[in-house]
């Protein structure tokens, strides 16, 4: 079982749609604890364009590259991940 899990809440490359992608694999969380409980992400690429934003739980650690490495960049080709920090700014990991 993950010790994280994400879902992408919009995916801007779709016009921003949300297709309710979540992992990784075998990821058991409900839709619901993950939005509930996790903190907000989102992936760029190298030119800055955004391409996702989505939800992250789990812990504050390597884990939190887990979106961008299982999802944006064999994806989209994403290079970076941010977070919302605690005074609600945009943090690239």
């Amino acid at each position: 079982m993950s010790i994280y899990h994400w879902i992408i809440t919009t995916d801007h490359i779709d016009g921003g749609r949300s297709k309710g992608i979540r992992g990784p694999r075998g990821s058991q969380a409900t839709v619901e604890d993950i939005t509930n409980q996790g903190q907000a992400f989102r992936m760029r690429d190298d030119d800055g364009e955004l391409y996702y934003e989505g939800v992250y739980l789990g812990p504050d650690d390597e884990s939190m590259f887990g979106p961008l490495d299982d999802f944006g960049t064999p994806n989209a080709g994403c290079t970076s991940i941010q977070f919302k920090n605690a005074r609600g700014a945009w943090e690239t990991l």
